[in-house]
């Protein structure tokens, strides 16, 4: 059992009760704590805003948590919208190699860089907005925003249950390991080469995939004689036959009113 003892100031004044917010992160002292920083130490948060309402018949790209593919930490889909259907809560400017972290279920990992392309564009009031300072790699302190070992103090900030949320006060004071300038950008380059391995592998098999539904579609058409140069593996579920076998094995739906009982799912749905 997990004891600790504080003053009772010490309680008003954080305004916490919890256990959890005031006992220390434990993954962060994994690191060297010579090379441990507060993240206000190393970047600042940025409070520029704009209304887009102001220019009702301009475009801008709006970049909100959806936006970001939490998988990697990129922003993968900003939206283009005109300034008077803009949401109230797209108002802060982001410019490039700036660093949004979603305030709003922060363990998520909904973290990432802004790219070139989207510099001077809008992000959601439900980011935090860190801008490296002088001396520290962008991508380095994006990946160290992303360490279990971050996340977890974002957990411990983190107020309310349903939709958990931190302030920029909690982002300040989070910890990160920061090594020299030297090591950041090595690390950082390793990072982005592997995204851009990552990133050929998914267009090669994307277009793989789409090649594969061309041409059953130009066989479908008469166009081509059907092509069988594909592998299937053999655990895989792909004929007709091994889908009704699948179906047979598979308990009944659990549903009301009254079934046949036979265990023939197939036929049922066909029977519907």
């Amino acid at each position: 059992m997990k004891v600790l003892v504080k003053k009772l100031g010490e309680l008003a004044i954080a305004g916490r009760w919890d256990i959890d917010f005031h006992l220390p992160a434990e993954k962060i002292t994994k690191f060297p704590q010579d090379i441990v920083v507060r993240i206000d130490d190393v970047a600042d948060v940025m409070k520029a805003k704009r209304d887009p309402g102001r220019k009702p018949d301009d475009l801008f790209q709006y970049i909100d948590i959806a936006s970001v593919d939490v998988a990697i930490g990129v922003v993968s889909n900003p939206q283009e919208i005109r300034g008077d259907e803009a949401p109230s809560r797209a108002r802060k400017v982001v410019r490039a190699f700036d660093i949004i972290v979603s305030t709003c279920r922060p363990t998520r990992g909904a973290i990432a860089v802004i790219p070139v392309e989207l510099h001077d564009q809008i992000a959601s009031t439900a980011f935090s907005i860190i801008r490296a300072k002088d001396g520290v790699n962008p991508f380095y302190l994006h990946y160290a925003l992303r360490l279990s070992s971050t996340l977890e103090q974002f957990r411990k900030w983190s107020t309310g249950s349903s939709y958990p949320a931190i302030l920029d006060e909690d982002v300040k004071k989070t910890l990160i390991p920061l090594p020299s300038p030297e090591i950041q950008d090595q690390i950082a380059q390793k990072i982005l080469a592997a995204l851009h391995e990552r990133d050929t592998a998914l267009a090669a098999a994307n277009a793989g995939w789409n090649g594969v539904l061309n041409n059953i579609t130009n066989t479908l058409r008469g166009h081509v004689e059907p092509s069988c140069e594909l592998s299937v593996n053999q655990e895989t579920i792909s004929t007709i036959s091994q889908v009704r076998q699948k179906l047979s094995e598979l308990p009944q739906l659990n549903i009301d009113g009254t079934s046949n009982g036979n265990g023939d799912l197939f036929d049922d749905m066909i029977d519907e």
